[in-house]
């Protein structure tokens, strides 16, 4: 499909600018060429172009280098597209494969305790986000184990451990997130809001997960066996992540977070592979729960 080649060459450029130094017009050509992309100036000229009006990353060209580079105001949004560019190029890469045969899908398994949603309800509601109409629906919860219905004031879509939540505010002014696959009922209302966030997704810059309630910034220490570490290092657990130290012994990390139940449960599932170093208060509830845990055996 063209729109999935025009999506590849967005996210070769990116890559190709951010990982080499100044790279000129002649080189990038050849790189996308050498991707069986066959571009020209003008379609190159035309990418730069969606690329700062689409996406908000200006590539600007450095008279004094006599190249291509990011722009310093540009780099926030450039791990976030990347994320989109990925999917684009993995859904590509599937299409391409199952058109030559519909047997291929036998070779693909794909992640089975993915949540099941109204594909509709995830569109309604972003529009709703997009253009700041109040919502309202029915929403479970798993934790009063009832359902209620719930006004919201939509203001992100945000994805967590394949589930799709919408986060918002209440009327009594509280921040909520609920999960889009146990919402019905879903009305568009016609009432219009004014957000009381202006970037809503920088709420989670410091946390792991969903919960973000607290002010506090910690630095939380964490100490892997070397097997783990391999996956912290290649996966890290948060944007934060700094390697402390890393030997035969172990792979000693630190982020900068939040602290909130999410991670915990991150820390919890490691087992026996991660100990937590720092702060004390963290190390000590990560012992209770263990402890309690043990006493159902």
């Amino acid at each position: 499909m063209p729109q999935f080649k025009s999506v590849e060459r967005l996210s070769l450029i990116l890559n190709y600018v951010k990982h080499h130094s100044y790279p000129s017009m002649s080189d990038l050509l050849t790189y996308l060429t050498d991707k069986d992309l066959q571009p020209t100036e003008r379609t190159l000229q035309r990418d730069l172009k969606t690329l700062r009006d689409l996406c908000f990353i200006e590539i600007k060209y450095n008279r004094f280098h006599n190249g291509y580079c990011i722009d310093e105001e540009s780099k926030a949004e450039f791990d976030n597209w990347m994320q989109v560019f990925e999917l684009f190029n993995t859904a590509r890469i599937i299409n391409e494969t199952l058109v030559k045969s519909s047997g291929n899908i036998d070779y693909i398994d794909f992640d089975r305790t993915t949540m099941r949603m109204d594909p509709e309800i995830l569109k309604d509601l972003l529009q709703a986000v997009i253009d700041r109409h109040v919502v309202q629906f029915t929403h479970y919860s798993y934790w009063r184990e009832e359902e209620r219905t719930m006004v919201l004031h939509p203001h992100l879509l945000k994805q967590y451990q394949n589930r799709w939540y919408v986060f918002g505010c209440l009327p009594d002014g509280a921040f909520r997130s609920f999960g889009i696959d146990r919402i019905k009922g879903l009305q568009v209302l016609p009432e219009v809001f004014k957000p009381k966030m202006k970037r809503p997704k920088e709420q989670f810059d410091h946390v792991i997960g969903l919960v973000y309630e607290g002010e506090q910034v910690e630095e939380v220490v964490l100490s892997y066996d070397p097997f783990q570490g391999n996956y912290i290092k290649s996966q890290p657990l948060h944007a934060s992540q700094k390697i402390l130290l890393d030997d035969e012994k172990e792979l000693r990390i630190s982020i900068r977070v939040i602290p909130n139940y999410e991670l915990e449960e991150q820390i919890l599932k490691q087992g026996e592979r991660v100990k937590v170093i720092s702060p004390e208060w963290l190390k000590q509830g990560v012992i209770d729960r263990l402890r309690e845990a043990l006493g159902q055996y």
